[in-house]
């Protein structure tokens, strides 16, 4: 008799990857979805912590604290590793605006947990754009403006 352990081959960690992009729908313009196929010769052990023949992983979007502001670290994606093959389903900026990936995605971050919550209350507030714009802390060194834009905003 021969006995297969199916974790050996078989990793799936699942989360959905429309979360954020749900809750920012008809405030935020919506992101563009890319496909991306590639034959790796290495594992993704890299990312995950089992070894396996198969990964089917999603995530929504990567962000941490600091100094009291959220930095982006990677956009919402589904992931499928079959043998070898890697499949890439993920939602950024157009090409021409990849440099400003990170400005988007904070200040869409701003908006959906900083500017909303309520300390007095200890949770959150309604959402409110015009909150987020008001309290967004960062400003430019030399000309002590803002630097939130209206341009990742539907119209």
């Amino acid at each position: 008799m021969i006995h297969l352990d199916w974790r050996k081959y078989l990793y799936i960690s699942l989360e959905n990857p429309l979360t954020t992009m749900n809750k920012l729908k008809g405030v935020f313009k919506p992101l563009t979805s890319y496909v991306k196929v590639s034959r790796k010769s290495w594992s993704p052990v890299v990312w995950c912590s089992k070894p396996a023949y198969i990964h089917i992983m999603s995530e929504d979007l990567g962000w941490k604290d600091k100094f009291g502001t959220p930095r982006y670290e990677w956009p919402p994606y589904i992931w499928i590793y079959l043998f070898g093959i890697s499949v890439i389903v993920y939602w950024e900026l157009p090409e021409h605006q990849r440099s400003e990936e990170d400005d988007y995605w904070e200040q869409a971050l701003w908006y959906l947990y900083y500017a909303s919550y309520n300390r007095k209350k200890r949770g959150y507030d309604e959402l409110d754009i015009n909150k987020a714009k008001e309290t967004w802390p960062w400003t430019n060194v030399e000309t002590n403006e803002t630097t939130w834009t209206d341009k990742f905003l539907m119209k």
